[in-house]
């Protein structure tokens, strides 16, 4: 081996592979020492590492007795500006709530900025070509922390921003506990749980920085789902954590409930444009759900919305689900509820007293729940069923007249309900009947489908509604869930409603649009729906 080889390994070593360092040190130009390098075959030399254990999240404690402890939750992409109308908002919203802000970084683009496949602080000599706008910098948060009893921020994922599905794989993340993974959309997943346990939630937090993608298919494409804002948590003294989105619109105007910042100034809200409540089961509601929501001082009084919207208000003693089945209608018999009429009694005053508020529409979602009156029509025998023969005989004529006179628009379950005095101030949507709020933003949101019929014939499934190119409020699976423009609503009922049996991600959740058109989901929990 020749001296100026000999000393080149020797000096690659030493200085840790710096080329220039080398040169300077034996004298030769820099492209010989490269030639050196290449022939000995030190440029191909592996990196080492491993761990023999994952990472586990630190705790953070609970808040002190009779305090709130609320977080911030966004993201930050590499050589990336933030969005200065939104993150100025996002600040001024931390200031307000006293909120401690915590921002992920993840990188992107490695062709474009340098080898920069990995976070911040774990890829060696390639960090320095790192940058993140400064200005977030004492809010960086990149370690997995469990901020409330099972609830942990996954500040360490580095998740690319053009994944279609960023939840996706991570169901088992953390075992038990729900997850918030940093990512520039929107979503949301339940994972099925034990009857005896909780449901598991997966967030995902939006962004603070400006859109900065490949503009090739998959970056063009993930630029029309690129949220801005964050997530924001909040946990009480026994530990409960409540979750909410804060969604800002083109203007970097952020929304919460009760609030609105805007140019980096808090001014109080004192409506929303509308609630899509849970499936609202009358017959099986949970009673604390009921309360909480329809209850004086609850949900509806404190968000005053413009319109509430309801789905699946009917449970029918009579329906095809247990007409067949013995042991079910003894037990409507022993429990007093066999009678058609005496539910649809319960739903009217509902509708005129207890869910009713001045200045609130109700539109009441045609779904499949309520469709059910209709099916037992058509494949009862009220011979044979004489607690609701008269009932029963009272709607079948009134079905066979509106087919005699060729009247499309009638409506089993509104003549039902109108029978025995609902109000009219009540809207009963008919099947494909839409019915579009928030118009001026992006087009509107589409609050008219229940979720149970999807595109041509199928099931209704959040992911193919969501290929209908309109953002959607629905209900229909029990599960909260957002899945791009789709935002899924859960239940008002019981969690266990007997046949639903098996591992379950239902849970008590509802979803407030804001006048902008943003939205968030909301869950009840621990009898309260926000810290």
């Amino acid at each position: 081996m020749s001296d100026t080889k000999q000393k080149v390994a020797e000096l690659f070593e030493i200085t840790g592979g710096n080329v220039s360092d080398i040169a300077r040190q034996i004298g030769v130009v820099r492209s010989t020492v490269q030639y050196h390098i290449r022939t000995l075959g030190l440029d191909k030399k592996p990196l080492r590492g491993g761990k023999m254990k994952t990472d586990k999240a630190a705790q953070v404690g609970k808040p002190k007795k009779g305090t709130v402890q609320r977080y911030i939750l966004s993201c930050l992409q590499n050589n990336t500006e933030l969005n200065d109308k939104v993150w100025t908002n996002v600040l001024a919203l931390a200031e307000f709530y006293n909120a401690e802000v915590n921002v992920a970084r993840f990188t992107y683009n490695k062709n474009a900025y340098g080898k920069l496949s990995v976070k911040p602080g774990t890829g060696g000599n390639e960090d320095h070509e790192l940058w993140y706008d400064p200005r977030a910098e004492p809010y960086f948060s990149d370690d997995d922390v469990e901020l409330a009893p099972g609830l942990v921020w996954c500040g360490r994922q580095n998740t690319l921003p053009t994944a279609q599905r960023p939840l996706s794989g991570f169901e088992a993340y953390h075992g038990r506990k729900s997850t918030v993974i940093p990512h520039v959309k929107f979503d949301l997943k339940c994972v099925p749980s034990a009857m005896s346990e909780g449901t598991k939630f997966m967030y995902t937090t939006g962004t603070v920085g400006k859109m900065n993608y490949i503009q090739k298919r998959v970056g063009i494409k993930a630029e029309h789902h690129h949220c801005y804002g964050a997530l924001l948590v909040e946990v009480d003294d026994q530990g409960h954590w409540w979750c909410r989105q804060l969604n800002a619109d083109s203007k970097g105007r952020i929304y919460d409930i009760g609030v609105c910042v805007d140019e980096g100034k808090a001014t109080a809200v004192n409506r929303v444009e509308a609630i899509t409540w849970g499936d609202v089961h009358l017959q099986d509601i949970d009673p604390s759900v009921r309360k909480i929501a329809w209850g004086p001082g609850g949900v509806l009084d404190a968000l005053m919305p413009k319109a509430q919207f309801m789905g699946d208000l009917v449970d029918p003693p009579r329906s095809y689900h247990n007409m067949k089945d013995p042991h079910v209608v003894f037990e409507q018999y022993v429990l007093g509820r066999e009678s058609m009429g005496d539910m649809c009694d319960n739903i009217v005053e509902f509708l005129n007293v207890e869910s009713w508020r001045e200045g609130t529409k109700t539109v009441v979602v045609n779904s499949n729940h309520d469709n059910m009156v209709e099916r037992w029509l058509r494949e009862a025998d009220y011979r044979r069923d004489p607690v609701n023969a008269l009932f029963f005989l009272n709607l079948q004529h009134a079905k066979y007249k509106a087919i005699a006179e060729q009247d499309s628009s009638f409506h089993v379950c509104e003549y039902a309900m109108n029978e025995r005095g609902c109000s009219k101030s009540v809207r009963w949507l008919r099947e494909d009947e839409s019915y579009i709020i928030c118009r001026d933003a992006k087009g509107g949101i589409e609050c008219g489908m229940h979720g149970h019929l999807g595109p041509n014939g199928a099931r209704g499934s959040a992911a193919n509604l969501a290929k209908l190119a309109r953002r959607i409020n629905r209900g229909h699976s029990h599960t909260a869930d957002i899945t791009d423009g789709v935002y899924t609503a859960g239940t008002s009922s019981r969690l266990d409603l007997g046949y639903n049996k098996g591992p379950s991600s239902w849970s008590h959740s509802f979803t407030v649009t804001f006048e902008n058109g943003k939205r968030q989901i909301i869950t009840i929990y621990a009898g309260k729906w926000r810290a």
